[in-house]
């Protein structure tokens, strides 16, 4: 089914190492865009409307969802890396979901 696996050499150990770097650079991030995006939208408004809050913490939410953003454009960024540095994977093994 498939040809019996070869000696990696050093490019292909590098290959894996950026993909792996990539992915574990990636997943603090997208926490990082949900637990900014629960904050400003889910959290800080209930918190306000049952008075555990004050008003003016409803000026954070703005800060926050820039935040969350621009948090997101890097994550997009590392999400483009990490699929590029898998294709390179790919090519010494080729089953991506095992």
């Amino acid at each position: 089914m498939f040809e019996d696996p070869k000696a990696l050499t050093s490019a292909e150990w590098h290959n894996i190492h950026m993909f792996l770097q990539w992915f574990w650079i990636y997943l603090p991030i997208v926490v990082t865009f949900a637990l900014t995006m629960l904050t400003a939208h889910a959290l800080i408004p209930s918190l306000v409307n049952t008075g555990q809050l004050p008003e003016s913490m409803q000026k954070v939410r703005p800060v926050l969802t820039a935040f969350a953003v621009l948090v997101f454009a890097v994550a997009v960024v590392i999400l483009v890396l990490g699929i590029n540095a898998q294709l390179d994977v790919s090519k010494i093994w080729p089953r991506v979901l095992i």
